[in-house]
């Protein structure tokens, strides 16, 4: 792709990087049908805590608390909204006693999984673009590049809405680069943190974050968002690797519903056996079911597998198979046309899918201009006016969390997490015209069918929070 020599003249250069690889959090299936899956025994760090789930989401009683130090162990944290601990010190063998204790429901050793890849899995190619307007509109890479916020009506709601004005949106995953051009000013600093013990600042060392959170709200200097008014807080729960516990997740949704978010993104996933972590997925689940319970919309990616997750009721998608969580399958056109085809490595099936929003592809056929542009962050690419492109559900998922913002913001009022996802849902695209599609969920999202509908324009609240169902 070649850049017009007198325009970047005259309004300087933006540098653009295309990631030859896509965002994969899981490899596709091979065509005998086994799964990508870890095993959970060999990732685990014997270093990590046990996360201990108290039967019937209670707090942690006293008893409960002696038992634990007589076995040798200690609570490092406690999170009594949500009936968890983090225990240190135990062995594997004091914790099986710990967890025939009636008042527990599950203990599990904390591990580490690959939510994300490694920057290192992406091979960079270096182009250049302008850049020079602050308007959305006029974002100079909009009208070339940015086929992802015309094909769910973003940039018409801009001129329909409060685009996302007074909504707080959480970002969870590999930090935020709060320097880059266009996300300069746009990150709440003083909310935003790391629970990543060996890398406490929420500088993001992967891109990854960087990329997802200016899809949700950008400064329209170089690249649009969905939710140009809306305020971000980072929350680091990943490391440079794309690595984190459970507990770290635990926490970073615990925070964001803490300071007031009103939508979370998880743009992260990985498939493991229930059957191997069933307190570590009761353990998520009880910090998703609080954050609903506070009035925040969680949203994360569908996977990038490939496969139908109906097909295989043993194993979680987590976190987006957890009730409570808007789980986005991914879109993308092939040679600029048919743009709401299925991407070819997202996840899908009526228990794995929720909505779909585009996530971008690169496939025989296909060319640049099919992926997803936003920032990327400093400390991988050198600057802090570059940008790439890539794919995967986890790019699909923050165009949905900004449409929670800018609903958010069109609606009087804090709304709860079933409003806000009612919008959403009720109003998406339909596709192929299924009701509930095994392929889309409720549809494609259209940002300006959901700001102009009048019950998304009311003052009508809600509690609780749907999608997905009960792993």
């Amino acid at each position: 792709m070649k850049v017009n020599p007198a325009l970047r003249q005259a309004l300087g250069a933006v540098t653009v990087l295309v990631l030859a690889a896509g965002c994969v959090d899981q490899a596709p299936v091979d065509p005998a049908g086994s799964l990508p899956l870890p095993e959970l025994s060999a990732l685990t760090d014997g270093d990590l805590d046990h996360v201990l789930v108290v039967a019937g989401g209670a707090a942690a009683s006293a008893d409960l608390v002696a038992a634990i130090e007589a076995a040798g162990g200690s609570v490092s944290h406690r999170h009594d909204a949500i009936g968890v601990l983090s225990v240190a010190g135990l062995s594997d063998e004091a914790a099986a006693g710990i967890r025939g204790r009636g008042d527990v429901f599950g203990i599990d050793r904390d591990v580490m999984l690959r939510w994300i890849p490694s920057v290192e899995e992406f091979g960079l190619q270096q182009i250049e673009g302008p850049s020079a307007e602050t308007d959305q509109s006029g974002a100079q890479f909009f009208a070339q590049y940015q086929w992802n916020m015309r094909q769910i009506d973003a940039d018409d709601a801009w001129l329909n809405s409060p685009q996302g004005a007074g909504a707080l949106v959480c970002v969870l995953d590999s930090g935020v680069d709060p320097g880059h051009l266009d996300l300069n000013g746009k990150i709440n600093l003083a909310i935003s943190t790391s629970f990543v013990p060996s890398e406490p600042f929420v500088e993001d060392f992967n891109f990854h974050g960087t990329f997802v959170s200016a899809l949700v709200s950008s400064n329209g200097i170089a690249m649009a968002s969905v939710a140009p008014d809306a305020d971000l807080c980072a929350v680091k729960v990943l490391d440079v690797t794309g690595s984190g516990a459970f507990d770290w997740v635990i926490d970073g949704i615990v925070h964001a519903a803490d300071v007031g978010a009103d939508v979370i993104n998880m743009s992260l996933g990985a498939l493991v056996l229930k059957s191997q972590a069933s307190a570590l997925i009761e353990a998520l689940q009880a910090a998703v079911t609080y954050a609903n319970q506070q009035g925040t919309l969680v949203v994360a990616s569908a996977g990038n597998a490939a496969i139908n997750l109906d097909d295989f009721p043993g194993i979680a998608h987590l976190p987006s198979q957890l009730s409570g969580v808007l789980s986005v399958g991914a879109t993308a056109p092939v040679n600029q046309m048919n743009f709401d085809a299925l991407a070819s490595y997202t996840n899908f099936g009526r228990r794995g899918v929720d909505v779909a929003a585009p996530g971008g592809d690169l496939v025989t056929g296909g060319v640049i201009e099919d992926l997803i542009l936003s920032a990327c962050s400093q400390f991988v690419c050198g600057a802090t006016n570059i940008y790439v492109f890539s794919a995967g559900t986890s790019f699909s998922a923050p165009h949905v969390t900004g449409h929670g913002a800018v609903v958010e913001s069109n609606i009087a009022g804090d709304q709860g997490a079933q409003q806000l996802q009612n919008c959403i849902r009720d109003n998406a695209d339909k596709l192929d015209g299924l009701f509930i599609s095994p392929f889309y969920g409720s549809g494609r999202i259209n940002v300006l069918r959901s700001v102009l509908k009048p019950t998304c324009r009311g003052t009508a609240g809600g509690g609780g929070g749907g999608g997905g169902d009960p792993i």
